[in-house]
């Protein structure tokens, strides 16, 4: 996409050291569209940090939002030095360039024919390329109509809340999105409509429930702390449910540590011979 309009980027601090960087989909000055499929990634480079480093990044944003957004962790140099800057920018201009998008999705998620079920995992900020193809995922279901998809179950795990507050817009104190607020999914996957095809559960591994917290109030039904998610017990559920509803593919995607990403595998492998359901797996590997 080349350069884009340092009027038009935006550049905001979040909880867990993470920058996110977003721009209108459709350029104002010139009216260019950046075009990309869920999951796929970019390279940006930030002439104020280094002119000669490029660094690639999912795409955190869906096709069809208006808004492309990116996440990013400060975990290393480049991105210290991004969170830094973003930290003292309070606002001003950011000249940003970005080249893609590049990459796909292993598996074939647009043919309706295919998969019917869905079960995507994250682990900390592999959220990212999760959450790109969770909420295709669901335009796809509820905006585009493909009845298709029966069963999407989404399950992310974070060390602490602040990871998940960074996602979820601003909160007030009475549980509800601030106006303004740009929420990080549809609200949908958190009124709990026991009808709707997206199921979600939140893994918090430290720390403990705090009732005063606008964010706890308002997931308090999709929270669990101080445990691990069962990839077993998620995948097991997922393969009987297709197999009853006269399927023999799953759509697993995860993104997060070897060691999730590895579980994942182990147990898609395994329950592909022994449901004789396929579970076709995308990964990607991310640290917490």
């Amino acid at each position: 996409m080349g350069v884009i309009a340092s009027d038009q980027v935006s550049v905001a601090t979040l909880h867990g050291s993470i920058t996110r960087i977003s721009f209108p989909r459709v350029r104002k000055d010139t009216g260019e569209m950046f075009e990309f499929q869920a999951g796929q990634y970019a390279f940006l480079c930030i002439p104020t940090i280094s002119r000669l480093q490029w660094h690639p990044f999912t795409i955190s944003s869906a096709p069809h939002e208006d808004v492309v957004s990116f996440y990013i962790k400060a975990s290393g140099d480049w991105t210290n030095k991004l969170f830094e800057m973003a930290s003292k920018n309070d606002g001003a201009p950011l000249d940003i360039l970005v080249d893609g998008a590049y990459g796909r999705v292993s598996i074939d998620l647009e043919n309706p024919e295919i998969y019917a079920h869905f079960a995507l995992f994250a682990g900390g900020i592999g959220i990212t390329p999760m959450r790109s193809i969770l909420n295709w995922l669901h335009y796809e279901r509820y905006t585009l109509d493909r009845s298709e998809i029966q069963t999407v179950r989404f399950t992310w795990a974070v060390p602490n809340l602040d990871v998940i507050k960074a996602f979820m817009g601003n909160i007030d104190a009475n549980g509800e999105e601030s106006a303004g607020s740009a929420g990080y999914f549809a609200r949908e996957f958190f009124h709990g409509d026991v009808n709707s095809a997206f199921h979600s559960e939140f893994y918090v591994t430290e720390g403990v429930r705090d009732i005063e917290d606008p964010v706890d109030q308002q997931l308090s039904q999709y929270l669990h702390y101080g445990s691990r998610f069962d990839c077993i017990e998620i995948l097991r559920e997922l393969g009987e449910q297709a197999k009853r509803d006269g399927k023999d593919r799953v759509a697993v995607l995860v993104c997060g540590p070897a060691s999730m990403v590895r579980a994942v595998l182990d147990t898609s492998m395994t329950f592909s011979k022994v449901i004789n359901v396929k579970f076709d797996v995308h990964f990607e590997l991310f640290e917490l």
